[in-house]
């Protein structure tokens, strides 16, 4: 599956970087310093759970990606979602699913009344992460935990949960299909708020 991962932060970073390192076809979407230096120099990472690597993913702005992709992870802080619709729009094909990962409660829904006719799923996740250089990423800890699902009345293509879970599985991230996902990204929202 090609995975598009729009916002190559703290969190999309690492995502992309864990699926890239485990074979997996990685898309960023960055900009500024950041993505001109996972240009020239790769996506680097420092794990405490994969080590030091740096990574040949392939990077464009939101405005030059003309491709297509079966998985969209939105990794955007929540204020930039609504920049990102046109990409979402041009990115998707009748079978791709979008996973926001924002520390922001009710996403998905924000996102799905911005893109009808796509279908957007909602997440949350567990881990230290965060920038650390220009076109480079930290994951500190053994904890990397990724919680997806479908919220109720949305229809998903067959299969595709499942092989999400296991190119995230298979790249190091302990996936989880939410039977409820409304409950998994507030309980997110919750602990998160308090902080």
């Amino acid at each position: 599956m090609k995975y598009l991962i729009a916002g190559t932060g703290g969190v999309g970073g690492n995502i992309a970087a864990f699926l890239s390192l485990a074979g997996k076809d990685v898309t960023c979407i960055a900009r500024g310093e950041h993505l001109a230096a996972i240009r020239e120099y790769g996506l680097r990472l420092h794990s405490d759970l994969k080590g030091e690597h740096a990574l040949k993913v392939e990077a464009y702005t939101a405005e030059d990606f003309q491709g297509k992709a079966d998985v969209i992870f939105v990794c955007v802080k929540g204020y930039s979602v609504n920049s990102i619709t046109e990409l979402i729009k041009r990115a998707a094909h009748e079978n791709t699913i979008i996973i926001p990962i924002l520390n922001a409660y009710g996403t998905g829904p924000r996102i799905q009344h911005l893109v009808p006719g796509i279908t957007v799923l909602d997440g949350c996740i567990y881990i230290v992460g965060f920038v650390s250089g220009k076109g480079e990423v930290t994951q500190m800890g053994k904890i990397f935990r990724l919680v997806y699902g479908a919220h109720q009345g949305t229809v998903v293509p067959t299969g595709i949960l499942e092989a999400v879970q296991q190119d995230l599985q298979e790249s190091g991230i302990k996936a989880e299909i939410s039977p409820d996902i409304n409950r998994d990204t507030f309980v997110k929202w919750s602990f998160i708020s308090a902080m």
